[in-house]
């Protein structure tokens, strides 16, 4: 077989590096994008999707997450609401009910899931949200065949399958979130939610990493992210067991940032926070610490 020359210039160019040894300039790679900031909550209450939209723009952010109050709305009221006011729509919460014991109930969460998987695409939204289930166990103790906690999560897993291909045809990833047992006995901590993603084995299955839920189920965040950060493509930020604005209270969010920047995190970081005072006031001093931790860590 006759072998092609290839001369050095050509083959460091291909690398990425010049021909004095020094790399290529950043220019000629693509480049890296820089998180974004969000918003959940707080927000005035009864206002419209409209309002709080520019109410988040006016002050900095970058995207608003549309819970079920909204992302049960038809496609095109969303479209009017969000028209000219220059905010992305960060996530769209999904059906939240993959493990409900009526079988018809799991049927229609799925359909849900795949129209909010188009909703988001349509939307430009590159996520959507889903907890499995709230609240205890309902499933009958199958002993010796099987436990209440198998089922649940063979039926998780079978649900997910069944999602793969609006996730691929979409382009829209879906978040398994993580939530603190008050909420929640099924998924309480990050390496659970990555085992269920690396069991799909699919691309677009990901973690939403919630800091207020770390807070109160990790041992150590940082060591967590380390671990399972890359996964996550998405972040909830609230301080503390009150659930404050972040800045509020002497949480440091740098350590588990660090964690996600070593994994190349380029996401959002959203507010679902209560405020301490009022939501404007809340969400102003939130995003000028959430730079400037992200900046530091």
């Amino acid at each position: 077989m006759k072998t092609e020359h290839i001369s050095r210039r050509t083959f460091l160019a291909a690398c990425g590096v010049a021909a004095n040894g020094i790399a290529a300039p950043l220019a000629a790679r693509p480049p890296a994008r820089a998180v974004r900031f969000g918003v959940r909550s707080p927000l005035p209450e009864k206002i419209t999707l409209r309002e709080a939209a520019l109410l988040v723009k006016r002050l900095g952010y970058d995207g608003i997450e549309l819970g079920n109050e909204w992302s049960e709305q038809p496609l095109e009221f969303l479209q009017e609401q969000l028209a000219g006011v220059g905010i992305a729509v960060s996530a769209v919460v999904g059906s939240i009910k993959l493990l409900d014991t009526d079988p018809k109930v799991r049927a229609k969460a799925i359909e849900t899931d795949r129209k909010r998987l188009e909703l988001a695409q349509a939307l430009g939204a590159e996520d959507i949200i889903e907890v499995p289930t709230f609240g205890p166990n309902r499933f009958q103790d199958l002993s010796p065949l099987m436990k209440p906690r198998e089922i649940e999560e063979k039926l998780l897993l079978a649900n997910l399958k069944q999602l793969v291909p609006a996730v691929q045809q979409t382009g829209v990833n879906l978040m398994l979130e993580a939530c603190n047992k008050k909420e929640t006995h099924f998924l309480n901590l990050q390496s659970q939610g990555a085992e269920f993603i690396e069991q799909v084995d699919a691309p677009g299955f990901k973690l939403l990493s919630d800091f207020y839920h770390m807070q109160l189920e990790e041992q150590n965040i940082a060591g967590t992210l380390a671990k399972c950060g890359k996964y996550t493509v998405y972040c909830h930020l609230a301080d503390g067991k009150a659930r404050t604005e972040p800045g509020s209270l002497p949480f440091d969010y740098r350590p588990g940032f660090a964690a996600l920047k070593k994994w190349g995190f380029s996401g959002w970081l959203t507010m679902e926070c209560n405020a301490t005072d009022n939501p404007e006031a809340a969400l102003a001093r939130a995003l000028a610490y959430i730079k400037k931790q992200w900046s530091e860590a």
